[in-house]
């Protein structure tokens, strides 16, 4: 059985794994991928030896989890890189992390949501789906997705409903997503459910694309704008947080 898994690296100091899949259900002009199709943390030469190897099955994914809890000692899964949700053994791939007793991080847009996908994450004790909000604007949101936002709010309701941990991201970007349309974000947070939490991310800009990258002053405003309703945090950090290994495709 396939997945859509194209690439996986191991974080060592973290004993993290961040697992990649290809292809996703939005187009949005500003996501990071459009930058490189890899873990943006590797190094040049890593970067150059890298080549697509194909998608993972299951079992080879599998095997590649359990080399790195053996060799490694890996204590965490964060699902991610374009979109998980449209791979169809996603369900699948929850239930076995999570029978290996890892600690699992769904980072995706919420536009689908499966039944046996919601079932797994009510289930994980140690699941936390990390969910981006785009834009609360019903115009913008499918202008620059190419998807309705109404599934979204669907379905971040049906995930808070079914008591599975949440967290909230969402890109600062100057002249599209800026400070006050993330003041309204968290205030709407604020009314969906106890004590969200809400990550802040700078754009970091996309050649070709009209939008810069928000100064550290504006940074700051939505943040503290935010602060009044959600708990706030950034991913933003000075220097690389860990040692980084590939484990696919390996070169």
């Amino acid at each position: 059985m396939s997945t859509r898994i194209s690439h996986i690296t191991y974080y060592v100091d973290l004993r993290s794994a961040y697992v990649q899949f290809l292809g996703c259900n939005f187009n949005c002009p500003w996501c990071i991928r459009k930058l490189t199709p890899w873990d943006h943390h590797l190094g040049n030469d890593e970067l150059a030896r890298l080549r697509f190897q194909g998608l993972l099955g299951i079992n080879e994914f599998l095997e590649i989890i359990d080399s790195a809890i053996n060799q490694y000692g890996m204590e965490e899964a964060v699902l991610g890189g374009e979109e998980p949700t449209i791979d169809s053994t996603l369900p699948i791939i929850v239930r076995e992390l999570n029978n290996r007793k890892l600690r699992i991080r769904l980072l995706t847009n919420a536009y689908e949501i499966s039944n046996e996908l919601l079932n797994e994450l009510r289930q994980c004790r140690d699941c936390e789906v990390v969910i981006g909000i785009k834009t609360l604007d019903p115009n913008r949101h499918i202008k620059y997705t190419g998807k309705s936002l109404e599934p979204v709010l669907r379905n971040i309701k049906r995930l808070v409903e079914n008591d599975v941990k949440i967290v909230f991201e969402t890109v600062l970007i100057p002249g599209l997503n800026d400070v006050n349309d993330i003041e309204e974000i968290a205030k709407y947070l604020a009314n969906i459910t106890r004590d969200p939490a809400l990550i802040i991310d700078p754009l970091i800009p996309i050649p070709g694309t009209p939008w810069r990258r928000p100064t550290q002053e504006e940074l700051n405003e939505a943040m503290s704008r935010a602060d009044r309703y959600v708990r706030v945090m950034t991913h933003e950090k000075i220097g690389r947080p860990s040692r980084v290994v590939v484990l696919h495709p390996r070169p």
